[in-house]
């Protein structure tokens, strides 16, 4: 009886440490999805950062000469731009998130590095 019941413990804790692996790996996929989605998405001129996952755009003078990036802002992009113009940064917010599904602190860093770059 002593050994079903060590037995029953161990598979109980092998099935913990799995599940936890499980949820682990469903996360990073969950990531990988966004990934692939801004990728597709995609805007026109970026530049990746180390401390987040979001393109933030450069202006043109920042670019490299070796055409890694293209010279012209994305549709999305030419739209915030416009909408910050007009007075509307809070909008070109909700619509920046809405259209990449990020949180509300990389839209507006997005946004800000958007609105420094055409400024």
């Amino acid at each position: 009886m002593e050994i079903n019941t060590i037995f029953l413990i161990v598979v109980l804790l092998l099935i913990v440490i799995l599940l936890t692996r499980v949820i682990s790996l469903q996360s990073q996929l969950n990531e990988l999805k966004r990934d692939v989605e801004r990728i597709e998405n995609g805007a026109g001129i970026t530049q990746r950062t180390s401390r987040s996952s979001v393109d933030y755009p450069v202006s043109s003078s920042t670019q490299s000469s070796s055409s890694e990036h293209p010279t012209e802002l994305s549709e999305l992009d030419q739209e915030l731009t416009l909408m910050i113009q007009q007075g509307n940064k809070i909008k070109a917010i909700k619509k920046l998130r809405e259209a990449r599904n990020l949180s509300l602190k990389e839209a507006k860093d997005y946004v800000d590095a958007l609105d420094r770059t055409s400024s």
